[in-house]
C-alpha cells in the first residue's frame, strides 16, 4: 500500500470502526465478516491516486447497518472538507468479477481492527481492473490505467482474466469485449 492521502484512509478507519460498533451493538458474537472493497476505494489502497466518497463493498454475511449513520467526516490534503460513505446500493451482481475474487483478495492490515468483527480484504488490482470494464465510465477508464500505471499487470494479463471472468455470464457480451478490447490497447 502507499503512502498517500493518509486522511483518506483514517477516514475509512473511521468507518470501520463505526461498522464494528453496530455489530457489536447488535450483539453478533460470529466470526469476523469479510469486508470486500471495491471501487475508489480499493484504487486509493493500490494507487492513492484519487480521493472518493462511496464506499463500494459486499460481504461474506447479509448486513443490517443503519446506513445513514455510515459516514465519516474529514478533511482532504488541501484542507478542503469531504466525507466517505458506505454505499448501500452497491452489488456485486452487474460487475464483471472474475469468480475467484474473494479468495484473491487481500487484507488491508494495519486499520486498528485487529479485534473488530470486520475483516476489510481488498481486490487485487486486476480484479479491481476487471471489475471496472463492464462500467467503463472515464472515472473506470482513468483507474483501470493508473493501476496498469503502477505495473500491476499487462495488457495480456488483462485481457485474459477478464475474457475468464466474461465465460460466467450471460446476455450481450459483446460490448464488454470492445471495452476489454479498447482498454487494453490503451494499457499496451
Amino acid at each position: 500500500m502507499h503512502q498517500l492521502h493518509p486522511e483518506l484512509t483514517k477516514a475509512m478507519s473511521d468507518l470501520l470502526a463505526k461498522m464494528d460498533l453496530s455489530l457489536q451493538e447488535s450483539g453478533y458474537s460470529g466470526e469476523a465478516v469479510k469486508m470486500y472493497l471495491a471501487g475508489g476505494m480499493a484504487v486509493h489502497y493500490h494507487c492513492g491516486t484519487r480521493y472518493t466518497e462511496d464506499v463500494d463493498a459486499t460481504f461474506s454475511r447479509r448486513l443490517l447497518l443503519p446506513y445513514r449513520e455510515m459516514t465519516v467526516d474529514y478533511f482532504q490534503e488541501d484542507g478542503s472538507p469531504s466525507s466517505i460513505y458506505l454505499d448501500p446500493t452497491y452489488n456485486d451482481t452487474f460487475a464483471l468479477l472474475h469468480p475467484d475474487y474473494r479468495e484473491t483478495s487481500v487484507e488491508w492490515l494495519g486499520m486498528g481492527q485487529e479485534q473488530s468483527k470486520l475483516k476489510l480484504l481488498v481486490l487485487t488490482p486486476l480484479d479491481l481492473a476487471v471489475s471496472k470494464i463492464s462500467r467503463f465510465s472515464q472515472q473506470d477508464r482513468e483507474d483501470i490505467l493508473a493501476l496498469a500505471h503502477h505495473r500491476y499487470f499487462t495488457a495480456e494479463q488483462l485481457r485474459a482474466h477478464a475474457e475468464e471472468a466474461l465465460e460466467y455470464y450471460v446476455g450481450n457480451t459483446s460490448w464488454v469485449h470492445g471495452s476489454i478490447h479498447l482498454i487494453c490497447s490503451e494499457i499496451a
